[in-house]
């Protein structure tokens, strides 16, 4: 520990984290340290992180960066203890895992012959040709939720935004 380090930032710092394949191993890290030390799904097919990444950063710039597809996977490895806006909008708990890898396979499938802009307004109408998912603009919904909430619903987000953060109770974790 550093010096002016005190028990509390060890424990916030330890609190932000979540458990992460990396490199064949279990680690704590945050979804963005994850991403930097490049984690391996639980959950999701590298091709939907890589869909998941392209469009999630489209939709809020710096979603990627901050760690959205580790945050994805590891709430849908979370199981009960997911934190993904589906949980809130009438996609079960146990039926989150098969939401989101048909959405993101729908994605994929689009992105192989739409450029992501056209995708995101297509997207938001309901207007993607051949779409093979639940419906695109609830997908565009959830994950543009998703996004916001792992880059900007966090302490780091507020400060990247000049916002002061001032939580009447402190959350216990990042996210």
């Amino acid at each position: 520990m550093s010096e002016g380090t005190t028990r509390r930032d060890v424990l916030a710092a330890g609190a932000a984290s979540a458990c992460f394949l990396i490199a064949g191993q279990r680690v704590w890290a945050t979804p963005a340290d994850a991403v930097a030390r490049r984690f391996t799904p639980d959950v999701l097919t590298s091709t939907q992180v890589a869909a998941l990444q392209r469009l999630g950063d489209r939709l809020v710039p710096g979603a990627a960066d901050a760690g959205l597809a580790a945050f994805v996977d590891a709430q849908l490895a979370a199981g009960t203890g997911s934190k993904l806006m589906a949980k809130y909008v009438g996609v079960p708990i146990e039926q989150q895992s098969g939401f989101y890898s048909a959405a993101l396979d729908a994605v994929h499938k689009a992105l192989e012959t739409t450029a992501v802009d056209e995708l995101v307004g297509a997207m938001a109408s309901d207007q993607v040709a051949n779409w093979q998912g639940p419906p695109a603009s609830y997908v565009y919904f959830l994950l543009r939720a998703d996004a916001l909430d792992v880059t900007y619903g966090t302490e780091q987000g507020f400060a990247d935004l000049a916002i002061p953060y001032n939580a009447h109770i402190a959350p216990e974790t990042t996210w």
